[in-house]
């Protein structure tokens, strides 16, 4: 949709462009035509971060260049603020490279592992912080099976189920085990990391989609969009990937495991982060809340909408589930493989 140029040419003014075009891609995205060349404008949302500039700062002092940049405006700012909005601005990327969906991807987390590889960071451990996420999510988690148990037996009780109740009890025993693995590998995680006095943190992009990954005109790929990118474990960026990947019909993503694979090649977890992140996946928190949440609102929900939602909790549990298995089967073959080997 075009916007009035003469709306936007105060805020462009402190870049020096003067626009001959403009056009709202979406609701935080306006691409801008000029005489200087094509250029995209980005809205801050109140929930983004502005701060993620310094992202952008580290990469660069980290040698790692296959981002987008963000131009400055005549003051030397990366952000710029007009009408009670901020926003920064981008050259426009062309994109028209013609790969395949798995093409994309494939060199889409070929950059994320090494971007990951380039700015990682050792981190002191006081012996204590493991345990303690230890101790408090598997107990979470034990509480939670309790009450998916408690509320089965409930049901079991009754001469007549609700659709939500039939199904909620038909997918109990699933679940219970997926809880199970995800108690184990919690377990094990644990007990390696008691002997450990330090651990590593990467800048994680935040937000990996096919969509933040773009080609410039020499068909070189680059990373955008960093507004959500931070320090934390290298796992985080795969496990948001999956998590949103999963919001789908049932469907059996061997593309997923293949990209998980081109990013181990560059930069692998360690076995106790492979652990981690098996246990943190295979969690059925989206079953777990919409059970909580059908419990503690009684009669005051619609049947129908809350059944639906605990069909696209399972479908996301199932698609999940999957990818895991698939992971763990690959994992526990290298195992045992190592193991022969140095027999």
């Amino acid at each position: 949709m075009a916007i009035q140029v003469d709306k936007m040419k105060p805020l462009l003014s402190q870049y020096d462009i003067q626009p001959e075009y403009i056009e709202e891609i979406s609701q935080k995205t306006i691409k801008v035509y000029a005489n200087t060349g094509t250029y995209v404008l980005k809205k801050l949302t109140n929930k983004g971060n502005p701060s993620f500039i310094d992202t952008l700062s580290t990469l660069s002092q980290q040698k790692y260049s296959s981002y987008v940049p963000i131009v400055k405006n005549r003051n030397q700012q990366f952000i710029s603020y007009h009408n009670g909005e901020y926003y920064y601005l981008m050259p426009w990327l062309v994109n028209e490279t013609e790969d395949e969906l798995d093409a994309r991807h494939q060199y889409l987390f070929k950059e994320i592992a090494k971007m990951h590889s380039r700015t990682e960071k050792e981190i002191k451990l006081n012996g204590q912080e493991a345990k303690l996420h230890y101790e408090t999510l598997s107990k979470r988690w034990d509480e939670t099976k309790l009450f998916y148990e408690s509320f089965v037996d409930q049901c079991e009780q009754r001469l007549y189920l609700s659709p939500f109740e039939l199904q909620a009890v038909t997918y109990f025993i699933e679940v219970s085990r997926a809880i199970d693995f995800s108690r184990k590998n919690l377990e094990e995680w644990s007990e390696k990391m008691e002997e450990k006095e330090k651990t590593r943190i990467v800048l994680n992009h935040g937000k990996i989609s096919a969509h933040h990954f773009l080609y410039d005109e020499n068909g070189s790929g680059r990373l955008t969009n960093f507004e959500q990118a931070k320090y934390g474990a290298p796992i985080d960026d795969f496990l948001l990937f999956l998590n949103r990947t999963a919001k789908t019909f049932p469907t059996q993503c061997d593309d997923c495991i293949n990209w998980f694979y081109t990013y181990q090649k560059i930069y692998p977890y360690t076995e106790a982060e492979m652990q981690l992140f098996l246990s943190y996946l295979a969690y059925p928190d989206k079953i777990c809340r919409v059970i909580k949440s059908y419990v503690r609102k009684g009669k005051n929900q619609s049947e129908q909408e809350s059944n639906k939602q605990l069909v696209k909790a399972y479908w996301h549990f199932k698609n999940i589930e999957y990818f895991v298995m698939k992971i763990h089967e690959i994992e526990e073959k290298k195992k045992l493989q190592a193991e022969t080997a140095s027999n």
